[in-house]
């Protein structure tokens, strides 16, 4: 099972602070402010459990979404930045991209 922390929050502090806490759960950065983790049920639940804590008292947006590796996997990545250098998906041939 996957658990997705994803945030929006004004002060770089909370943000940094959320960074943390959810690397030390075992979690890492998948974009500037969206976090996976991949454990079992019971794993997710308690890292659930913890960031509810965590998270109680930082204004903004923040939001933990469970989910099947099979639904991460369906995703649709445009294009993704890999060591710096901005990589786009692979198109049909018919798609022009301008």
């Amino acid at each position: 099972m996957l658990l997705m922390l994803a945030y929006d929050t004004p002060e770089q502090k909370d943000q940094n602070f959320l960074r943390k806490e959810y690397e030390r759960m075992g979690g890492w950065r998948v974009q500037y402010s969206v976090y996976l983790f991949e454990g079992e049920t019971h794993e997710c639940e308690r890292v659930i459990r913890y960031m509810r804590r965590v998270a109680a008292k930082i204004p903004g947006d923040i939001r933990l979404i469970p989910m099947e590796r099979s639904v991460w996997e369906a995703q649709i990545v445009i294009s993704e930045v890999l060591g710096g250098v901005t990589a786009r998906t692979s198109f049909a041939e018919f798609v022009r991209i301008w």
